[in-house]
């Protein structure tokens, strides 16, 4: 490694095309971008510059709205002059992976595939890489979507242990063996969330020396405002999400603390007499497909949410590569249910904007719903919340329908205000004239209609006569 006093020297001992790693700036944007401007103008058509970690500081990862990416907004100045300028993103993984493992790091890569793959071989000594689209922004955007999967994922298997509780009283030991049972290579729930759930579910507390850890940890979760983000492009781009929003909503609802013990007092649970009588050995099958499709309905949202946003912003996002490195030991994504997808999306031949429209996952959803929807209805009955699990069966079944409620609210506003609609059977705009009132309101209108129609037509008449009246005037 040789040193450099500055960066003239710097520069001219690099062979073109240039092709510079820059450390160090991390969550630092000011940073990179007096560099970048240093830089930019000592370097030719084809050099290219990385920028490694940025979600990087310290311990912790310190995230960035993909619009507000450093790198992406410089990539105009950078093509204007031919160069090549992209970003790392660092993946989360699980604390003990990242020490023991001899997995590297995991980031994800935004910017040229050609310069890409001219840093790849070096880059790839040292961390585990993959290229998700062709601008910085879709790096970050990949890791948002990321985010939002693990909030939806857990959430799922939380309201699956509550209904455990709730339903068939099992203790956490209970609930521990059996999501130890669950996490084996024959399961669709084996993966990482699985085994970390089964080890807190068993752990005793050492502190008060009764019960258990989970037994004593608030039911309280912090927002931050890039929690939201999800929601907020889901809104701009229309792309339905409500597995994902539920998920947040969750977290919304868990800051109420408060409310929820006054209402709690006020607002009465089922009582036992009145809920279903199951066996536990169906709630605990028909539980563990709940959590399994509901996960895929979150992987379904999700895709669907990245992939909108790269046809919107022209990035060409490579999904196969987001799945492999979520998929990566230590990710908290890591599941029998990733490979699952990743399998059905390699096998597909047709081009699927939702993943539950891929041959292999309808097909097995099929033979899985049933199950699902006693879960749900069991949560229902007993009062248990499960704001994910619902709203993953909502959302199959609403993307399962070729006809939707929509058009009863259509008709409601044409009621109400005469905004029209479209039909089903002809082209154009319609209204309804749906009662009687709304027939004389109509003959009322026209009839006014008609009144300043000939109110025009009068006027008309008498500017014509006045001009020809000024006329003859003028000739005489």
């Amino acid at each position: 490694m040789l040193d450099s006093s500055d960066i003239d020297e710097f520069i001219a001992r690099l062979k073109a095309p240039r092709k510079i790693i820059v450390f160090g700036t991390h969550a630092e944007d000011d940073n990179f971008e007096q560099l970048w401007k240093k830089l930019e103008q000592r370097l030719d058509k084809g050099d290219m510059i990385l920028r490694w970690g940025r979600e990087e500081s310290g311990n912790d990862l310190n995230y960035q709205f993909y619009a507000e990416s450093i790198v992406a907004s410089l990539s105009n100045q950078a093509q204007a002059k031919e160069l090549h300028i992209l970003e790392m993103v660092k993946l989360e993984r699980c604390r003990i992976s990242s020490m023991t493992s001899e997995v590297p790091d995991a980031f994800f890569v935004g910017g040229s595939r050609h310069a890409y793959n001219q840093f790849k071989p070096v880059i790839e000594i040292f961390a585990t890489v993959g290229h998700v689209g062709n601008t910085a922004a879709s790096a970050h955007y990949a890791l948002m979507i990321q985010r939002a999967i693990e909030f939806s994922v857990t959430q799922a298997y939380a309201e699956g242990c509550n209904l455990l509780k709730d339903s068939a009283f099992f203790g956490c030991s209970d609930i521990g063996r059996l999501l130890n049972n669950w996490n084996n290579e024959k399961s669709r729930l084996s993966g990482y969330l699985t085994e970390i759930s089964s080890k807190i579910m068993y752990k005793r507390d050492k502190v008060s020396g009764t019960g258990f850890v989970i037994e004593k940890i608030l039911d309280i979760v912090d927002c931050q405002p890039s929690d939201a983000w999800v929601r907020t492009e889901a809104t701009r781009l229309e792309v339905p999400s409500p597995t994902l929003n539920a998920a947040l909503d969750a977290r919304y609802l868990s800051t109420m603390k408060e409310e929820r013990m006054e209402a709690s007092k006020i607002l009465k649970a089922p009582e036992l007499v009145d809920t279903p009588s199951v066996l536990k050995e169906q709630i605990c099958d028909d539980l563990q497909i709940a959590i399994y499709c509901s996960s895929v309905c979150a992987y379904a949202e999700g895709l669907s949410l990245l992939q909108a946003a790269s046809e919107a912003e022209e990035w060409g996002v490579n999904i196969e590569t987001c799945i492999e490195l979520w998929n990566l030991p230590g990710s908290f994504l890591e599941s029998a249910v990733l490979k699952m997808i990743d399998s059905s999306l390699s096998s597909s031949i047709e081009d699927n904007k939702n993943l539950l429209a891929v041959a292999d996952v309808a097909a097995e959803l099929d033979t899985l719903h049933m199950s699902w929807r006693r879960a749900v209805t069991l949560s229902f009955a007993c009062g248990t919340p499960i704001p994910c699990l619902s709203a993953a069966l909502t959302y199959y079944d609403s993307c399962r329908h070729h006809t939707s409620s929509v058009g009863i609210v259509r008709a409601q506003r044409d009621f109400f205000g005469g905004y029209g609609y479209d039909r089903l059977d002809k082209e154009g705009w319609f209204t309804t004239l749906w009662t009687r009132e709304h027939t004389e309101l109509k003959k009322r209108e026209l009839e006014a209609e008609q009144r300043a129609n000939g109110d025009i037509k009068r006027k008309r008449k008498r500017k014509i006569q006045s001009v020809e009246s000024k006329s003859d005037i003028a000739q005489i």
